[in-house]
């Protein structure tokens, strides 16, 4: 990891812990805060990720993966911002199943690193965890304030996650002539 990106990843770590202390704090304007921030996040990244496919990618292999997963993150974000209003119950399960995928992908990119003799442990815990998480929300899902908190663990979860990685050595391979 490049020295911009260990900062990058500091910096969004330290914003998620302390945004899931003021949801700790405030739980009753949690769940339209958690609707606001991920809608302006996602779209924003969807936004990146577009202009980096308009300007690297497209000459790039699987550039379309990447032109697609930047419409499907816009798609996600619009949909956020638009049910600004809407059921605080259905985005919070929403939100849910993306804590859910999100733990499922750490579980395979876990296999996956286990495969290649690469350290797996941490990111099979973390993933475990969000799963469990997500779980416990879905069987709280009647009281909106327990959801909040629910999704706070699953932000500290991540948060902790980031800020972990940011410390972890990276290995250098040098390849000779």
């Amino acid at each position: 990891m490049r020295k911009l990106t260990r900062f990058k990843n500091l910096i969004l770590g330290i914003a998620m812990f302390v945004f899931a202390l003021i949801l700790l704090i405030w739980p009753e304007f949690g769940t339209p805060a958690i609707m606001l921030v991920y809608g302006i996040a996602l779209v924003i990244y969807g936004i990146y990720s577009l202009i980096f496919f308009c300007t690297m990618a497209i000459h790039m292999v699987g550039g379309k993966r990447i032109f697609y997963r930047s419409i499907l993150l816009l798609d996600l974000g619009v949909f956020m911002l638009c049910a600004f209003k809407g059921s605080e119950r259905l985005i919070l399960l929403y939100l849910l199943l993306l804590l859910a995928a999100m733990g499922a992908l750490d579980l395979v990119r876990a296999l996956e690193f286990r495969k290649a003799g690469a350290p797996w442990k941490f990111r099979a815990i973390v993933g475990a965890a969000c799963i469990v998480i997500a779980i416990t929300g879905f069987i709280y899902r009647s009281d909106p304030n327990t959801l909040v908190y629910i999704f706070c663990l699953g932000l500290f979860c991540a948060s902790i996650s980031k800020i972990v990685s940011v410390f972890r050595k990276t290995a250098v391979i040098y390849i000779p002539e």
